[in-house]
């Protein structure tokens, strides 16, 4: 097997760190640099006797290199990251892997579907002392009183105004340059406690001291795993910390000094200390012989080597994790971090959605000349423009064509997110907008005009391609209705007239009604359907489709574009939500109200099997069952990141057999 080849990027001291390390590596060598810095670069290359580029597009798309090393300050981990994946280079890239969640959730989810691996190097998950440590930890199993972890990394430096750790521009401040240690850390020690890779956090709570730049000098945070485990981690750029790793059980503790450098500073000497009511009981030593990225570098090619696309020692999952945790730290602190906004960030420019693998079968919807996708992308759980943005591109990316938005969203940010991502793609031509309106209160054919006015005006588009009635009023004939539909429709502001949340008897009279009256009738419904019946209403106000009203809408060719497709969580193992996976979930409260019942837990229970017969998750059963039902429907999802809307769109592509089918229509 050919050892595989390694260029880094970057020039400075954990550059050279990682070029000396590697030398006492089996599988790996070093074979160039790229820097912008054309003295600093050549120095290197001198040194170690490697090739040197100072054009990116040189290095990057280099036949002899396999892999590279990104050693750049994190402001820049994106960008090179992505120009590697586009070249088809696998990453090993230094901590954090990126300035926040959004951008770590693009990168690894392109990076998977590039099939190349990709890995946040945090050097110490990889040491022998680290390993050593989790060894240790059944000193406090079958304990009854809490574990307290205590961690920290803080240094003290004169640094001054434009250097990038005071820079808000370059990423700068304690969280994001060193609190990430002592906050993987935790995490790591936590979820070993609890047999798991990683545990996140149930709360953080944090203070902090802000530089006058607005970056964040020291901060101390208070993470709650659980009843039984909690942790404190702090972090500093202008001051000395101990930087050493505590772990108390009563009168138990597990002491690790410098657990970051593995006795680094130490002439490769370090140790774990084991002490009982302040005695030392047991000291586990352990000498380094290598360099501190040796391991790291070694597993990393094992992986690449063995066509790995994470690592088990720190896998995607835990990356998200400690990205998200990151973020909820710096947002205790109120800190104002200008990646975060569209004007800075790079998710927009890099339009990353151009990489993507189509992955829907689309379709076509007659009165539309446009190509649908299966699946509906829900524009109401979007937090921010810059999370909006990074969802859409995404769906859209993997063909999705179908967005759902509403006057109500978001009190009217839903419109306006996606009206400014439409328009920054100029794709007004390309995808499907459904929009609604007329909610309650505002229930009345009256309002029916000016909200679809105010919607196309936050979307700047000139027309939905399909409307829907938000909710109806039993009080109001449904000639009222249809009438002011029609008037909108003949305005050109609408294309396909629709209605949400009605009822069956009152959605047939309306397109009786209108097919009467030579008016355009109902062509489209957006209710609630999934494999869950709904056994109360989620609000007041929300309909669903039983199977008579499902024969009805076949029947007459009438497209279903039903929310909470997915019964909001009911099919989801609730032992496998994990908050870097679900930004938030309806309560068991919620869940038991809206769909317990013996249909229904004999429904989810049959969904259960099929899918561990398949190898799937259960919620991607329950929607594939949906989009199977009919061609004629079109799913809602709401999703809040883009692995959960791969999940989604993985379901579109399951095959359930007829059998399959019946079994789970459990009656």
């Amino acid at each position: 097997m050919h050892k595989i080849k390694w260029g880094i990027i970057g020039s400075g001291n954990i550059a050279k760190a990682f070029a000396h390390s590697i030398k006492y590596c089996q599988n790996s060598e070093l074979t160039s640099v790229f820097g912008r810095n054309s003295e600093m670069v050549d120095q290197f290359s001198t040194k170690f006797g490697i090739a040197a580029y100072t054009d990116l597009d040189e290095f990057i798309s280099s036949n002899n290199i396999d892999a590279v090393y990104i050693a750049t300050p994190h402001n820049s981990h994106y960008f090179y990251s992505l120009e590697a994946i586009k070249n088809n280079k696998h990453v090993l890239c230094e901590k954090p892997l990126t300035m926040n969640y959004l951008e770590s959730m693009t990168l690894l989810n392109l990076a998977k579907e590039a099939e190349l691996f990709l890995m946040e190097a945090y050097m110490y998950r990889t040491h022998p002392q680290t390993f050593n440590i989790l060894e240790h930890l059944d000193i406090f199993k079958n304990t009854k009183e809490k574990i307290f972890i205590e961690s920290s990394f803080g240094f003290s430096a004169e640094l001054h105004k434009e250097h990038r750790l005071r820079n808000p521009l370059l990423g700068g401040g304690a969280i994001l340059d060193v609190g990430c240690y002592p906050l993987s850390m935790a995490k790591l020690i936590a979820g070993s406690l609890q047999g798991m890779p990683f545990a996140d956090p149930e709360s953080i709570h944090a203070t902090g001291r802000l530089d006058e730049t607005g970056v964040d000098l020291q901060s101390e945070a208070h993470l709650v795993f659980s009843d039984k485990i909690e942790a404190k981690i702090s972090c500093a750029i202008d001051e000395e910390y101990s930087n050493d790793l505590k772990i108390k059980n009563g009168d138990i503790e597990l002491v690790v000094e410098q657990p970051w450098h593995c006795g680094q500073f130490q002439d490769g000497n370090s140790s774990i200390k084991i002490f009982d009511s302040g005695i030392l009981v047991k000291e586990v030593p352990y000498i380094d012989e290598v360099g501190l990225f040796t391991r790291e570098i070694d597993h990393a090619s094992n992986c690449i080597q063995e066509k790995k696309l994470e690592s088990k020692l720190v896998s995607h999952a835990d990356t998200q994790s400690n990205m998200l945790w990151l973020d909820k730290w710096r947002q205790e602190l109120q800190i104002k971090c200008p990646y975060e906004t569209l004007d800075n960030s790079p998710i927009p420019t890099s339009k990353f959605y151009l990489m993507q693998k189509p992955q829907f079968k689309n379709t076509n919807i007659t009165g539309i000349e446009k190509t649908a996708s299966r699946l509906a992308l829900g524009c109401d759980n979007q937090t921010s423009s810059l999370h909006a943005f990074t969802m859409f591109d995404h769906f859209y990316g993997a063909g999705g064509r179908i967005f759902d938005t509403a006057y109500i969203y978001n009190n009217g940010k839903g419109d306006k997110y996606l009206g400014d991502w439409i328009n920054s793609r100029n794709l007004e031509k390309d995808i499907i907008v459904i929009g609604k309106g007329a909610h309650t209160p505002q229930c009345e054919p009256q309002f029916i005009r000016p909200q679809i006015i105010e919607s196309l005006e936050r979307l700047n588009i000139q027309t939905l391609d399909i409307f829907c009635l938000h909710r109806d009023n039993p009080d109001i004939p449904v000639s009222e209705f249809m009438d002011a539909l029609d008037e909108v429709k003949s305005e050109g502001l609408i294309n396909l007239i629709g209605a949400s949340n009605w009822e069956l008897d009152r959605f047939s009279e309306a397109r009786d009604y209108a097919q009467s009256h030579n008016k355009e009738p109902f062509t489209a419904l957006s209710n609630n359907f999934s494999l869950a019946e709904m056994v109360d209403p989620v609000w007041p106000g929300c309909v669903g489709v039983n199977s008579e009203y499902v024969t009805y809408l076949i029947e007459n060719k009438i497209m279903l574009f039903p929310w909470s497709s997915q019964a909001r969580g009911f099919f989801i193992k609730k032992k496998e939500i994990t908050s870097n996976e679900h930004f938030s979930n309806p309560s068991l409260e919620e869940e038991i109200r809206v769909w317990h019942n013996e249909k229904n837990l004999k429904r989810r229970a049959k969904c259960f099997e099929i899918a561990e017969q398949k190898n799937l998750q259960p919620i991607q059963v329950a929607l594939a069952y949906v989009v199977q039902k009919s061609s004629l429907i079109f799913p809602l999802i709401g999703p809040r990141t883009i692995f959960e809307t791969n999940s989604s769109i993985e379901a579109t592509q399951i095959n359930l057999s007829d059998q399959e089918m019946k079994d789970l229509s459990i009656d």
